[in-house]
């Protein structure tokens, strides 16, 4: 069926979300299930994403990389196996895998795809993530921020006045992003963001329940410890009170163990004023604890966004949506703002210049080419297949 696709690449999961054509109308995004964020590439250059790749990754755990996207733009390329592979080509295949995986349900690739990228990134970085895509071989692509991204989604659900400023705090496993968005009269501009040092993201708040119940869990092996504990963060998102092996831990708890890290993490929003709302987005935005300080800290209106690890994926699915006949050469779907009344000049946001880097010999490097394999959901399809 035809389709457009929003795909949000996070540093320890991927969203995506596809609206289809259902006639004079495009459908609402509908979100696929989590896929965590890691990839293996094989010596064939079979590319393995989420579960699989962790499979491939007992016996060949060179192969297997994390954290590409947020190190677009840096020099030093991931070495898997005994090959060199740029953070944008792995990011690529990643991409890739996933237009895959929603073609072999929709039967066709989808005539465009909207991929996320943190607020922090300029003109350099994006041009790296979208020369690779099109290397590729994936359907025309549009980036946008993740902020962005998360407003549109917003948006569709209800009415924001042109000139409003909204602010989105985007907090995933190990990051968090702020910003601060000015409704434009067709788009959302990005007026400043932040990224704090040491955010209390759901990685974190997993290790402060495992400290807080290890001792009392002296017979379970610190692995599946850890595991349980971030099982037990988001049942504590619903209820009360939750165990962790004989452990019994309150919500009330849990949130004198979260508040401090969590407050240091929404400091920035003291800055600005005149905010009409704060969105939260990212699996983490899920603990209420979050929008009760959030709301403290702005005194506006604060909108957990629904399914919230989805909010960003299913933004990017309604961009790509009704950019429909547009051209996607730009890099990016927001103008850079050159100045805002109530901000300091070095708070205002900017194309990045050109990161320095030292002299360094590197081998010309192809992306992962993409192989189909029928006998497994998730392989991809190589040029020599087609």
């Amino acid at each position: 069926m035809r389709h457009v696709l929003g795909i949000d690449i996070g540093s320890t999961g991927i969203a995506a979300a596809v609206c289809r054509d259902v006639g004079e109308r495009w459908s609402e995004p509908v979100s696929g299930p989590p896929v965590e964020s890691v990839v293996h590439v094989a010596p064939d250059a079979t590319v393995s994403v989420g579960a699989e790749a962790l499979r491939r990754s007992v016996v060949e755990p060179d192969r297997v990389a994390r954290g590409f996207l947020r190190r677009i733009g840096d020099d030093v390329p991931f070495l898997l196996g005994d090959e060199l592979y740029t953070s944008e080509a792995l990011t690529a295949a990643v991409a890739g895998w996933v237009v895959d995986q929603v073609a072999a349900d929709e039967g066709e690739p989808a005539e465009r795809i909207a991929v996320t990228h943190p607020p922090s990134w300029g003109t350099y970085r994006r041009k790296l993530l979208l020369d690779a895509l099109g290397a590729a071989g994936l359907p025309p692509a549009i980036l946008l921020p993740t902020p962005v991204a998360a407003a549109e989604g917003h948006l569709a659900r209800e009415r924001i006045d042109p000139q409003t400023l909204v602010a989105v705090c985007r907090i995933g496993g190990e990051h968090a992003d702020l910003a601060v968005l000015r409704r434009g009269p067709a788009t959302f501009d990005l007026v400043t963001h932040a990224e704090p040092a040491e955010p209390a993201a759901g990685k974190a708040l997993d290790d402060l329940l495992f400290a807080h119940v290890h001792e009392r869990c002296g017979d379970v092996a610190p692995s599946a410890l850890r595991l349980v504990c971030a099982e037990a963060k988001e049942r504590l998102s619903t209820l009360p009170e939750t165990e962790i092996g004989p452990v019994r831990v309150t919500r009330a708890e849990f949130d004198r163990l979260a508040r401090p890290g969590l407050l240091a993490t929404l400091d920035p929003l003291r800055r600005y004023e005149r905010l009409s709302a704060v969105l939260l987005v990212g699996g983490t935005a899920a603990v209420p604890l979050l929008a009760e300080l959030a709301g403290e800290l702005t005194g506006c209106r604060v909108v957990a966004e629904p399914e919230p690890a989805f909010a960003v994926a299913r933004g990017a699915a309604l961009v790509a949506r009704l950019r429909e006949g547009a051209a996607v050469e730009s890099t990016a779907l927001v103008p850079k703002v050159t100045g805002f009344p109530d901000l300091e000049p070095e708070d205002v946001y900017d194309d990045e210049p050109v990161p320095p880097r030292p002299p360094v010999v590197l081998t010309p490097l192809e992306p992962p080419r993409r192989r189909f394999a029928p006998s497994r959901r998730g392989g991809s399809r190589s040029e020599d297949d087609e």
